[in-house]
């Protein structure tokens, strides 16, 4: 089956030009903001980004959860130029199971996945449909039911704590989350 999100950062990346990937593959390998020893290389970035904006994106994405998806996208340190590309990708069509077609079931990527989709969709708070997107997600995923939980409530929880404007809570959310990433 084909995958829309995978074939079209295929096709941007095809298309660009080798300098210009080069060096945006130097810019997400030194300069992404990840947890220690954790690494992904440009087209999984921007795979990361474009399952996020599906699943985030499942009763509309506002525009709290745009400027979400845009700041992880920075904090990826993916170019200006690939940030546009993703938030033009038409996710009308895309399914859960084309997110989770991505990353190796049960993996840390996997993982990262279900938490950064769950934070940029709980940035204007989580809906049913939301949270039914991200279990079903975890499941296919292959990870723990437990796990899931816990990365659903730490997502509304940091959703929480930036509406509310509390950066010191949410920093100390980040570092929950790191942790709970070291369990797999």
């Amino acid at each position: 089956m084909a995958n829309p999100i995978s074939e079209s950062t295929q096709r941007l990346l095809d298309d660009m030009d080798p300098e210009a990937r080069a060096h945006a593959e130097r810019e997400v390998a030194v300069n992404s903001v990840r947890a220690a020893g954790f690494k992904l290389s440009l087209a999984e970035e921007i795979n990361l980004a474009k399952a996020i904006k599906v699943i985030a994106g499942v009763d509309g994405l506002s525009r709290e959860e745009l400027t979400g998806l845009k700041f992880l996208m920075i904090m990826s340190a993916l170019p200006y130029d690939i940030q546009r590309h993703v938030v033009a990708f038409s996710t009308e069509g895309v399914t859960v199971e084309h997110a989770s077609e991505l990353f190796a079931a049960g993996s840390q990527k996997g993982c990262y996945l279900l938490s950064g989709a769950t934070t940029v969709a709980a940035a204007d708070g989580l809906s049913a449909e939301e949270e039914a997107s991200a279990r079903e997600l975890g499941q296919r995923l292959k990870l723990a039911d437990k796990l899931v939980n816990v990365l659903i409530a730490e997502a509304r929880a940091t959703g929480l704590a930036m509406r509310k404007g509390d950066p010191e809570l949410v920093d100390e959310l980040k570092r929950l989350r790191v942790a709970l990433f070291g369990y797999l």
